[in-house]
């Protein structure tokens, strides 16, 4: 069955592109769940003024992310942890803490967008690791892992 995407699918194609897919993929996944639309003239034209509008809103909110970039670069981040006398942190830092991390500092993320250089930091010391805020819109950050003062 040919349709027309309303968004992105990995491995299907990208939103506005024309794809041939199988009919019952088509019927029990795409179509039900507004991911795609049959392809025709009338339908093209449709597509073209979403396109249109989502472009906008993407622009829009391309400029607030990297608003928030900027926002980013600016914060010296340091998180206070219990650890051992060798520097050894009784627990790990997470995504999860980097995240509340900056909400202190009144920067609002979600923690699958934080990339640390692995899944957990367990020794005091300095780390970098990435945000990815939308598509393009990538900054790098350093965070600093202190032992908490009793």
């Amino acid at each position: 069955m040919k349709l027309l995407l309303r968004e992105s699918l990995k491995g299907v194609g990208k939103r506005g592109d024309t794809v041939e897919v199988s009919d019952g993929y088509a019927r029990n996944y795409l179509l039900p769940n507004g991911l795609a639309i049959v392809a025709s003239a009338f339908a093209q034209r449709q597509l073209e003024g979403e396109k249109r509008a989502y472009d906008a809103r993407m622009e829009r909110e391309r400029v607030h992310a990297q608003e928030v970039a900027d926002a980013i670069g600016k914060v010296q981040l340091t998180i206070p942890m219990r650890a051992s006398e060798e520097g050894h942190l009784f627990g790990s830092v997470t995504p999860k803490i980097v995240t509340e991390a900056f909400e202190k500092e009144g920067i609002t993320l979600n923690p699958r967008q934080v990339e640390l250089e692995s899944d957990h930091i367990r020794e005091l010391g300095t780390y970098s690791f990435i945000i990815h805020l939308m598509e393009g819109v990538e900054v790098k950050s350093r965070v600093w892992i202190v032992a908490e003062k009793d």
